[in-house]
């Protein structure tokens, strides 16, 4: 029997089973959203204000019992490489709908993500059109208002691997 873990193995590298108790979900994580700081605060189908609030989230969230963490590393030329950083980032995304597509339709799982959604060139959100993939589009582990570096040292993992790369990291409930 195919499990969760070997769907994962077929597209990402990097995962592990962490305790549910670790995520924690955090009001300054999520204003960092309404602060913009990322640039995609109501521009993105996969961002707030789009996506449920809070508490709503927690409810949610409560649903499940088991976490696994997914991240890859991803080489840059430099540190300034933001041509690279935005590749790699697209690139996650597309292993992490990869492994959703792969997840039974049986299975209750809910997939988080890294970064406002990339999988269109210019999202619907701001013009007022509805998403043209919303069954493929994934929320960040951000924008849910999970400190994604405490997430990661909490559980041991290494969020920093060295110079001129950079990390991006998912999750999948379960």
């Amino acid at each position: 029997m195919t499990t969760i873990h070997d769907l994962i193995s077929k597209h990402i590298k990097n995962f592990h089973d962490i305790p549910i108790s670790s995520i924690k979900l955090s009001e300054e994580v999520r204003g960092m959203c309404e602060q913009d700081r990322c640039g995609y605060y109501g521009k993105n189908w996969a961002c707030p204000p789009a996506i449920d609030d809070l508490e709503k989230i927690k409810k949610d969230f409560s649903s499940y019992d088991n976490f696994i963490i997914l991240y890859e590393v991803y080489e840059l030329k430099n540190l300034y490489d933001w041509k690279g950083m935005v590749d790699s980032a697209i690139d996650f995304q597309h292993k992490l709908l990869d492994v959703k597509n792969e997840i039974s339709k049986e299975t209750k799982f809910k997939i988080l993500g890294v970064g406002a959604c990339a999988l269109c060139k210019k999202c619907t959100y701001i013009d007022g059109e509805p998403c043209r993939r919303p069954d493929d589009k994934i929320i960040s582990l951000e924008a849910h208002g999970i400190d994604v570096i405490s997430l990661m040292k909490d559980n041991g993992l290494k969020y920093n691997n060295g110079p001129n790369t950079v990390t991006y990291i998912g999750g999948i409930m379960y």
